[in-house]
């Protein structure tokens, strides 16, 4: 599905898609600086690693030959560093795979985090957002604390980081952003409510930015998967769960009656991530202007 939206006198086109960009044989010119065979490697900013996805998307990339720097220590997400997902962890960082401390809570520290980036390199060319805290619980049960911070983490965070990479890519007239985490059904979510409104607020607001950002020529894209992938805890970070016992607990015999819960499927996490990380790279690889706004995998 192809959308034409008009701002400012100037057409931008917003797509979605099933399927990932076709990798173009060479990369468009660009202001990414060092030659990868017959492509232009890129510094890629993966914003947490702790939840496993970011790892092994970082991994993909850095084997692609791009540099990847990979979030830590988000607050609210237990951190594991990088190199935890498998055993090849000195050697990743060898290739280029790099980290970067910040608290995702405060926006010092994210434009510090940022400036390292910056210094270290010729500017970030693609971020990637990937931290979105899972819940699991009645949504009575989530103190109003507790969604605060789930909002803070998954959708503030996410702003503040955006707010300190943009304008050196509206500068240069070109980036590209990605949003991966799973898809938002329509329907309700039991037991899931919480973690589902953020990420149903993090898609409008990447649709918001693809939108907006194409008049400068950065794309933006969201990356959609199952949400039942969101339960292997090998993958995905634990889900968070109720702050009140006591009303969770009342509402036990009322799951046990059968409250229909989120669906499992068998999977290998693994392969599952994989294909993710490879349809990351495959976005990061299309010609700028050509990427959907939204990939369903």
């Amino acid at each position: 599905m192809t959308l034409s939206v008009a701002i400012g006198g100037v057409r931008a086109r917003v797509e979605s898609s099933d399927a990932c960009p076709r990798p173009a044989m060479v990369r468009p010119a660009s202001t990414s600086h060092t030659s990868y065979g017959k492509q232009m490697t890129k510094t890629i900013f993966v914003t947490e690693g702790a939840d496993g996805w970011g790892e092994y998307i970082a991994r993909v990339l850095v084997d692609a030959g791009h540099t990847v720097y990979v979030g830590e220590g988000q607050g609210g997400i237990e951190s594991t560093p990088v190199g935890a997902v498998s055993d090849d962890g000195a050697e990743a960082r060898h290739k280029g795979l790099r980290t970067v401390t910040f608290e995702a809570l405060d926006q010092y520290s994210i434009a510090a985090a940022v400036h390292k980036i910056v210094d270290e390199t010729d500017g970030i060319d693609v971020v990637i957002y990937t931290a979105s805290q899972a819940t699991f619980g009645p949504a009575e049960s989530f103190t109003p604390y507790q969604l605060s911070q789930v909002y803070d983490i998954g959708v503030l965070s996410v702003q503040r980081i955006t707010r300190a990479v943009l304008p050196s890519m509206r500068e240069r007239r070109d980036g590209l952003l990605i949003w991966v985490g799973a898809s938002v059904d329509p329907r309700p979510a039991p037991l899931a409510g919480p973690g589902h409104a953020v990420r149903a607020a993090l898609q409008q607001l990447a649709a918001s930015y693809a939108t907006e950002l194409a008049t400068f020529g950065i794309d933006a894209t969201f990356l959609t998967y199952s949400p039942e992938h969101l339960l292997d805890t090998q993958v995905a970070s634990a889900p968070l769960q109720p702050g009140d016992s006591d009303t969770a607990q009342a509402y036990r015999q009322v799951v046990e009656r059968g409250l229909p819960l989120p669906e499992q499927q068998s999977f290998d996490p693994a392969a599952h991530a994989r294909k993710v990380a490879e349809c990351v790279s495959s976005i990061i690889d299309a010609p700028q202007g050509s990427r959907p706004a939204r990939v369903t995998l």
